[in-house]
């Protein structure tokens, strides 16, 4: 018996017998395959002829991308779509790609719509010909001899209610040269009215705050001397260059102007009577001793309906062309002053007449 590991040598297959006739290289055990020949019948699959082959769409001449080449591709009865028409572009539009406007929110512009016109700028003047002590921004007032100032008109004034006042400062020619908006809040607004405190930032075409006039709330009679009027105004922001100062006086408007160091400069004199109706209302600006007359602050006849029922004034300011620079800006910082003491409260006066008749009436018919 067989030893446990080992196979019987008997049960091993006969090794296979080698021709001796067979040429060297073949294999006796895996012969070479036997190729099969073709049949007669069959025949090589070649190219479709050219007369079958789909022909190219009408109009086509891509010879980079041709018409496909798959027959029955598009069928017979096969439309293919054309583009949609554009839209035509609406008045005088003349993208003819996207004929939407820019903003799809926006209602269409009409065409006799005529924008309103943007105001002219004065030109910035260059830095090297602001004079040494010339605070930075005033350098427009350098060439000026005449400002006009235009309060801007705001809807709410025609039902007695008090805003914000916003000036525009503009030169002899019509160029804007400084904005002037007064910074408070509706409570000052509606409890003190135009005896109320302010603080006025005036900006010049660039944005940038070249003047602040600030007023505390004070008195405006002559039966408190020593609680009138006093206007600082700073430029730059934070430097005081001057002030203007109400005197007591028992019958005339009168202003003493002084420089940085409370100096008296300029004296400005009110008329006796403020009869604005059909003239223009003139403060004369004189000096110290009320010699000469230098300039004038004049507020000037707006119409009926305008002087009556708002407070949107116009000022204009003249001073000589080579006055200081800071004497110009105190000059339109006195300017915003005389609108508030005696121009302000004017337009008050109808509205609480008009409140009262009205109070009146509606009591009565109760």
């Amino acid at each position: 018996m067989a030893s446990k590991g080992h196979a019987d040598p008997r049960l091993l297959p006969a090794a296979p017998a080698y021709a001796e006739d067979l040429p060297p290289g073949h294999n006796a055990v895996y012969t070479t395959p036997v190729v099969v020949p073709p049949l007669p019948s069959y025949v090589t699959p070649s190219a479709p002829p050219i007369h079958s082959m789909m022909p190219a769409l009408q109009g086509t001449h891509n010879a980079v991308y041709p018409a496909p080449t798959n027959p029955g591709f598009p069928p017979p009865d096969c439309v293919i779509p054309t583009a949609p028409p554009m839209m035509t572009a609406p008045f005088s539009h003349h993208n003819a790609v996207y004929p939407a406007p820019t903003h799809p929110g926006d209602p269409p512009i009409p065409p006799a719509y005529m924008p309103p016109p943007a105001p002219a700028l004065m030109p910035a003047p260059t830095c090297q010909l602001r004079p040494t002590g010339c605070p930075p921004g005033l350098e427009y007032l350098l060439q000026i001899d005449q400002l006009l100032v235009h309060q801007t008109f705001h809807l709410a004034e025609l039902l007695g209610w008090e805003v914000r006042n916003s000036y525009s400062v503009k030169n002899s020619i019509g160029q804007q040269v400084f904005l002037a908006e007064e910074e408070n809040d509706c409570c000052t607004l509606q409890c003190f009215g135009p005896s109320r405190p302010f603080t006025f930032h005036i900006r010049d075409n660039l944005g940038q705050e070249v003047l602040t006039l600030t007023r505390p709330l004070a008195c405006s009679h002559c039966c408190f001397p020593c609680c009138l009027q006093d206007l600082e105004v700073q430029s730059p922001p934070g430097f005081p260059i001057g002030y203007v100062v109400q005197e007591c006086h028992p019958f005339l408007p009168k202003f003493t102007v002084m420089n940085e160091w409370r100096q008296p400069q300029l004296m400005i004199k009110g008329p006796l009577f403020f009869c604005s109706c059909c003239r223009d209302v003139v403060f004369e600006v004189k000096t110290l001793d009320e010699s000469m007359v230098i300039g004038h602050i004049s507020k000037q006849w707006s119409g009926f309906m305008r002087e009556n029922y708002t407070d949107a004034d116009n000022f204009g300011i003249v001073f000589p062309v080579d006055l200081d620079v800071k004497m110009k800006a105190i000059l339109l910082g006195a300017c915003f002053l005389v609108d508030f003491l005696y121009f302000e409260e004017k337009k008050r006066q109808p509205e609480m007449s008009m409140n009262y008749f009205s109070m009146s009436a509606w009591l009565s018919g109760l």
